[in-house]
């Protein structure tokens, strides 16, 4: 890398979506999300974990270090409003789908 030359952004792709770590922004297709921190920050953990089931213990674990006041159920709460905010159907999800007595797991949009 050249002198004076910035690291690139870091960013997770999933279809449409992309997220940009460093920023702490997500775009939907050329749309801005309105994320709250709490929304990014399950955001990111989700896509970082793509295909993989994370338990809600998991979630507020990876984002517990953020200082926030989660806690167990809340994270359905949030989880919900991601979903609207990416146009999601919890029944037909395209990118975060609900595993029964498990948690939630980001997936591939077809």
């Amino acid at each position: 890398m050249a002198p004076g030359a910035e690291t690139p952004p870091a960013e997770i792709v999933v279809g449409p979506l992309r997220i940009n770590l460093d920023a702490r922004s997500a775009v939907l297709g050329d749309v801005t999300l309105t994320l709250t921190p709490v929304e990014f920050d399950l955001l990111s953990v989700l896509a970082r974990g793509r295909g993989r089931v994370k338990s809600r213990e998991q979630l507020l674990d990876e984002i517990r270090d953020r200082h926030y006041d989660v806690f167990d159920r809340s994270i359905d709460v949030h989880i919900s409003s991601l979903r609207k905010k990416l146009g999601d159907d919890a029944k037909e999800p395209r990118f975060i789908r609900t595993v029964r007595s498990a948690g939630y797991m980001m997936v591939h949009p077809e």
